[in-house]
């Protein structure tokens, strides 16, 4: 009886465990990983069937009692384990498991699945298996990297900078282009950083807005508000103008694209932090895992799921019920949610009852996403697995927002970006390029080839001078050569810039630029560097080129060729008296005149200011000469401007080679000498080149050179000719002569040095010497008047009232005593500018003389339009009286004319009694000659009084 008993408890004992070992069995058997369980004799003792189905394996061979030693021959067998390396593996194990620590290692079987197998060591002896397939997460790997490549691919060929911030206005991108566009600090403009801070820097390295800091700031941070779409054109630090387009996302960030901008380290810098952050959130994913029987009681947990849903090894213990477990794990705070504890048991029931093992995802107070399935078992009870796939979510949310990033820059760009694979099909494409050609959309999608767009744009009519085929074929050629830059002349016009760089994995990434406005632009720039912008003729630039060609010919073939000078006589009066404007016009009617009056295969150019010249082929010089004539008569008559007639002309200077030379700057010198020697023949009139030019020319430079220093070397002194009224014969005064005594020359006419003072603005400091000296001269006199010329350089100077008053006041001289002296070239010039100062030295009580009267256009509106004191008969016509009946005649009408407006008039160059008799007859009011005396220096000036007054007594 007793051994009954005994037998029964025994028995009882047995069935303990192995029901244990049975549940357990059924527990492993619906995990999702493998499990497999060996004992201190590398055994097994447990093993389930998805650690069978992961491995291929035959149940029949790998069972309860199976060496790990057979286990992995079986998976040499199935090609799982190269049979060479399987001794290396399990000597390898087995070490590391005698260590006592778990260790992770992975696989890859035959079938190309991936395996991450887990071996964790018992403390009492034996150790564990567990193996999950990881394949899929390969795949996502995989996948991201070709899309990170390709992003990486487009920004890297970008010849725009971009930057784009996030709804909070901080920094999400930015590539190297943008930050060397502006000569910005990676470290400072970076993610995360603020809009603000990005442009202090950006103003910081020298970059202008075009308007003021603060106001650049208030104006982006109202655009930011209001989320207003603006382009805006700024300066770069170096004076280049950059272009911004700023455009907003859905997301409430926005992107800005800047113009010519091709780098992108920077994003490339935050796609890697992104990649990264992605495979460290993939490669640390974990699963919970419980069994629960028929009346939903917990049976067996993981650590994982207990970390989960926060819940405590007593709060988990087997044989709590699956809503216990609910509520405690809300309580603890682990999730919260908007159905009760108990609908929750009810749904995850409901999945149960319907064996419906597909996901359902459940957010967690800490932010984390949990996949949970529930797998019903045929015997029974269920299996449910929790996966955290957070990171796995986050991958999948960033991937999606790079597309979208990607797809915002992309289609944001002024450029056209189309991405093709080796086989020249298009991989991506952007809304820029398929409107630059203007192709279907339906047509240009990924997959299309580059043959077939061609073909589609050739119907449009885009490639109207070749065929597809050509087309075709000669890209494909070009791209054999390497990366390369092609232009696309469009039937309407445009010129397309195709680049193309090639792509690390295959493929060819090419931008299309419209250039037709900087083409047109840099065509303008090239005619405007070799044309004149006021008349459009060619400059001086294109005219020297011409001139070589055209000598070169001449060498070559024989035949001549002119080069005519042309300078315009009195054009400062016109711009002076009528504005700039005025005087445009009038070059620009003079360019005409040349342009119509020239042959067809002659150049006309404008070298500046008034200057023009021409180069003429054919018989020479017969042929300058007479265009030289006709222009001289042309451009002497122009028509009125602002309803005024001009008094204007053109003086011409003529060389012509070979006879003159063949070399350029020989040819334009010696045109140059014949335009200087027409000029002082008085201007409007034209001067062929002869050889005695060139040595006057020196001679005159000489000259000009020893005038600079005969100031102040006091080279200079006055001579005083007496002026005499003719019914007293009283003397009224003397006029003050410049004389230059140079120390080897001897001395030097006034005729021949005062038009080069005139010319090279000397004449302003040596009047004022002039004028000073005679002043203090003057002063040691007894009531007797000065004359002093003024010439028309002088008036230009517009200091001249102030000089006078200086000058009078530190002689001392009071101002009736002073009388100047003009000539009409003066009043020529600018007329109102010179009556005005003329009306000002009148009011400081100054005398104002016509001087040379006769010899010029004898304007009467000059007496009209200011009161002369005196008019001067030029000494051409007294001393012609005897032999001239028109120099008498024009004596007698100039004192008339001074009788009449009650003028004085004095004759110049009296030397004989007959001509004294005359003029005194013809009415003229005083005299001035040798006949009283010849020119004496300042110290001769009392006796040459005291002579005159012995002389008046004595008659």
């Amino acid at each position: 009886m007793t051994s009954m008993r005994d037998n029964e408890l025994d028995a009882r004992r047995e069935q303990g465990p192995k029901a244990l070992v049975g549940l357990s069995q059924l527990a492993l058997d619906h995990m999702e990983q493998g499990v497999c369980v060996y004992d201190a004799g590398n055994r097994i003792v447990l093993v389930n069937q998805r650690y069978l189905a992961l491995f291929n394996m035959s149940a029949d061979i790998v069972r309860v009692g199976t060496t790990y030693r057979d286990v992995l021959a079986h998976s040499v067998a199935l090609g799982n384990i190269p049979a060479d390396e399987v001794d290396t593996l399990y000597a390898a194990r087995m070490a590391r498991i005698a260590t006592g620590q778990p260790f992770r290692t992975e696989q890859t079987l035959a079938s190309g699945l991936v395996m991450a197998l887990e071996l964790k060591p018992f403390p009492g002896g034996g150790w564990m298996t567990i193996c999950d397939d990881v394949s899929r997460l390969a795949r996502v790997e995989a996948e991201l990297r070709v899309q990170t490549e390709r992003s990486q691919h487009a920004l890297a060929n970008m010849s725009h900078g971009l930057i784009m911030y996030d709804a909070d206005s901080r920094v999400v991108v930015c590539n190297e282009r943008f930050l060397k566009l502006y000569n910005l600090d990676a470290d400072i403009v970076k993610p995360g950083v603020t809009h603000g801070a990005t442009i202090d820097h950006w103003l910081s390295r020298g970059n202008l807005p075009g308007m003021s800091a603060d106001e650049f700031h208030d104006t982006r941070l109202e655009d930011v508000r209001t989320r207003t779409t603006k382009t805006l054109l700024v300066m770069r630090y170096d004076g280049r103008m950059v272009q911004v387009v700023s455009r907003f996302l859905p997301d409430g960030g926005w992107v800005t694209v800047h113009e010519d901008v091709t780098e992108r380290l920077q994003y490339e810098e935050m796609l890697r932090q992104q990649n990264f952050m992605l495979d460290a959130a993939l490669e640390n994913m974990a699963h919970g895992l419980a069994f629960y029987d028929s009346d939903m009681r917990l049976r067996v947990c993981n650590t994982t799921y207990r970390k989960i849903y926060r819940l405590s090894p007593e709060e988990a213990k087997p044989g709590t019920h699956l809503g216990e477990l609910i509520e405690r794990s809300m309580a603890n705070g682990a999730f919260s949610s908007e159905y009760s504890p108990q609908q929750l048991l009810e749904a995850a029931s409901a999945r149960i009852a319907d064996r419906n093992s597909s996901p359902i995802r459940r957010r967690m107070s800490n932010d984390t996403t949990i996949s949970v399935r529930y797998c019903a078992l045929a015997e029974g009870g269920f299996v449910s697995t929790y996966e955290d796939i957070t990171e796995r979510e986050h991958a999948v949310e960033e991937l999606s927002e790079q597309y979208r990033r990607f797809d915002a820059a992309l289609n944001n760009m002024s450029q056209g970006l189309c991405m093709l694979d080796s086989n020249l099909r298009v991989i991506v494409c952007n809304r820029r390029y398929i409107e630059m050609y203007g192709l279907s959309p339906e047509l240009v999608k990924p997959g299309v080839s580059m043959r077939e767009i061609m073909e589609h744009s050739c119907e449009l009519g885009i490639h109207p001078k070749t065929t597809a085929a050509r087309l075709y074929a000669d890209y494909v050629e070009r791209l054999r050569e390497g990366e390369h830059t092609l232009h696309r002349y469009l039937g309407d016009g445009r010129i397309i810039k195709l680049n193309h760089k090639r792509m690390e994995h295959g493929g060819w990434v090419v931008t299309y630029e419209d250039v037709t406005e900087r083409h047109k632009a840099q065509a303008r720039v090239a005619h405007m560097a070799r044309h004149d912008s006021l008349t459009d003729l060619p400059n001086r630039t294109l005219f020297r080129e011409k001139m070589g060609e055209g000598l070169n010919q001449v060498a070559i073939a024989g035949g001549a060729m002119a080069v005519l000078c042309f300078d315009l006589d009195n054009f400062k009066t016109v711009n002076d008296r009528l504005g700039h404007a005025a005087g445009d016009r009038l070059l620009r009617w003079v360019a005409a005149q040349l342009q119509e009056n020239v042959g067809e295969h002659d150049t006309v150019a404008r070298l500046g200011g008034d200057e023009f010249a021409v180069l003429q082929r054919g018989p020479q010089p017969q042929s300058a000469e007479r265009l030289a004539r006709r222009l001289v008569e042309i451009i002497g008559h122009p028509p009125p401007l602002e309803h005024q007639s001009m008094h204007v002309g053109v003086s011409v200077g003529i060389a012509i080679a070979p006879d003159h030379g063949l070399d350029a700057d020989e040819l334009m010198k010696c045109a140059d000498l014949a335009l200087y020697q027409a000029k002082a023949k008085g201007r409007g009139a034209y001067q062929l080149f002869e050889p005695e030019m060139e040595k006057e020319a020196r001679s005159r430079h000489a000259l000009e050179h020893d005038l600079r220093g005969a100031l102040e070397a006091r080279e200079f002194h006055l001579a005083f000719q007496p002026q005499v009224r003719l019914d007293t014969t009283e003397l009224t005064g003397f006029e003050a002569l410049l004389r230059w005594k140079h120390p080897s020359r001897g001395l030097v006419s006034p005729a021949e040095f005062i038009p080069i003072a005139e010319e090279n603005g000397l004449i302003v400091p040596i009047g004022e010497w002039v004028l000073r000296t005679a002043c203090a001269t003057a002063a040691t006199w007894p009531d007797l008047t000065v004359a002093v010329n003024l010439s028309p350089v002088q008036f230009r100077s517009r200091g001249l009232v102030a000089m006078v008053t200086s000058a009078l006041a530190e002689a001392g001289l009071p101002p009736h005593r002073l009388e100047l002296e003009v000539t009409e070239t003066a009043l020529l010039d600018d007329s109102e500018a010179t009556i005005e100062i003329l009306h000002q030295l009148r009011a400081l009580g100054v005398r104002v003389s016509l001087d040379d009267f006769g010899i010029g256009y004898s304007s009467l509106s000059y007496l009209r339009k200011f009161p002369f004191d005196r008019i001067k008969i030029d000494r051409s016509f007294v001393g012609t009286l005897s032999e001239s009946p028109e120099s008498m005649a024009i004596v007698r009408t100039i004192a008339s004319l001074g009788s009449v407006l009650n003028v004085e008039t004095t004759a110049e160059g009296v030397e004989t009694i007959e001509q004294l008799d005359f003029v005194r007859e013809c009415g003229c009011t005083a005299v001035q000659g040798y006949y009283f005396g010849k020119p004496s220096p300042a110290a001769e000036v009392v006796r040459v009084i005291e002579r005159l007054n012995t002389v008046r007594r004595v008659a």
